[in-house]
């Protein structure tokens, strides 16, 4: 069956499946660690403080880019399997078509890497040596990689659920990133934390992710952290830089000038915001195909957060506007996005000083809508909280996370073996 060729517009990978799967107990799941014991990032296998008993697991990756992904291919095989097959199964009911001629279809019709081979070409060896240590098809993996650029392609318009934050330091606490990072039901147990070792080329980096894929959000060891939240009515291209790319060429530098020219000068796959802290200070980027534009919520840019909508960037797509230009009165403030940033609004409407890393938990666990609230719960069908994220920058940076809703799960925490200067 021939598809023709799409109208290409964006989702993130924080997305809604409408296909229902079972919800394993995942192979992914590590006993919980001994309370109290603290963790430290150089040992081969973690020990340390953990706040609940559903922890993801962390593996440790070095060596060259094909090594890393050699060696994430080879430990998580089983898990990979297991997912790309749930993930083709997704596929098939969305396209309607079987999976692998969709992605034979969908790798035809878009070109994505000569801007990976452009922008981070390190990246494009990961994924051979992820599919080359799994067992499955380059291309597959390669697929794999691109999960908001597929949705774009699907024209896939109701998938749209994280919510992110950001703080500068100040007196009271040093500057702060935060997500509540939601997927599919059916990656319920494939939660993994990359711990890629410091080299000459890169900083050392905590990436949170799903088996096999190479990042949703994460930080480094120059304190630089990233999460980014879909911006569907926003332009996109079918040759840009794909999203997963974004953030780990993001992480894979290590000044903010550096991060900031290049999340301002790459061609961006899919309208994205992204907030990046960088130090002690925080950013919100609007982008889009055709341009980047920094989002303030509040004048000085202290406090940053955002979800689902643009809020800056007027560079949308023409039906988008239309459609927005359609809706009523009341129906403007209605949406999923809009009622989830009113929440964040209501909770941070404050002094930097007084958002400290309790305040931040509370919001990442909060359901101040019951119809659309910030921690979403895992369900038979549908999207949840994948889990949360909260890197805490500055002078001596550390990572945070959960394998699945926070309200549920609690953190983990991890630092980093090295923090350059101290």
């Amino acid at each position: 069956m021939k598809i023709k060729k799409r109208v290409f517009f964006v989702i993130f990978t924080c997305l809604a499946s409408a296909a229902s799967f079972p919800l394993p107990r995942g192979p992914f799941e590590s006993a919980a660690l001994a309370a109290g014991t603290q963790i430290h990032s150089g040992s081969a296998a973690f020990a340390g403080r953990v706040e609940g008993d559903r922890i993801p697991k962390v593996i440790q990756l070095s060596g060259s880019a094909y090594e890393r992904g050699l060696q994430q291919g080879k430990e998580l095989r089983q898990e990979i399997a297991r997912i790309v097959e749930l993930w083709k199964k997704d596929l098939a009911i969305q396209s309607k078509m079987d999976p692998d001629a969709f992605l034979n279809t969908f790798l035809a019709e878009t070109n994505f890497e000569p801007a990976i081979k452009k922008w981070t070409p390190d990246l494009l060896d990961e994924i051979r040596g992820i599919a080359a240590g799994s067992g499955q098809p380059y291309p597959t993996m390669l697929a794999y990689q691109l999960v908001d650029e597929l949705w774009v392609y699907l024209d896939k318009s109701n998938a749209h659920h994280c919510s992110s934050l950001g703080v500068i330091r100040s007196s009271s606490h040093p500057a702060i990133v935060a997500q509540n990072m939601d997927l599919e039901n059916f990656r319920d147990g494939s939660q993994v934390v990359l711990h890629i070792a410091e080299d000459p080329a890169h900083p050392e980096q905590f990436i949170f992710t799903s088996a096999g894929f190479i990042a949703t959000n994460g930080m480094n060891n120059r304190s630089i952290g990233i999460t980014c939240n879909t911006l569907m009515e926003l332009s996109a291209s079918p040759d840009g830089l794909p999203v997963a790319c974004v953030v780990r060429g993001v992480l894979a530098r290590s000044s903010g000038t550096e991060v900031l020219d290049f999340i301002k000068t790459i061609k961006h796959a899919s309208g994205q915001n992204y907030i990046i802290g960088i130090g002690d200070r925080v950013y919100d980027f609007e982008a889009s195909a055709n341009k980047v534009v920094e989002f303030r919520p509040v004048k000085d840019g202290s406090v940053v957060y955002h979800t689902n909508h643009p809020l800056a960037n007027d560079d949308w797509k023409p039906w988008h506007e239309k459609k927005k230009q359609e809706l009523k009165p009341e129906e403007v403030n209605q949406g999923n996005s809009q009622v989830r940033l009113s929440s964040l609004t209501a909770r941070l409407h404050k002094p930097a000083s007084a958002i400290g890393e309790q305040v931040i938990k509370e919001t990442l666990q909060s359901r101040d809508s019951k119809e659309h609230p910030i921690c979403r719960t895992l369900a038979e069908s549908g999207f949840y909280s994948f889990g949360a994220t909260i890197m805490t920058l500055s002078d001596k940076p550390y990572f945070q996370v959960t394998m699945g809703p926070p309200d549920t799960n609690k953190f983990l925490r991890l630092e980093f073996s090295r923090v350059p200067g101290k």
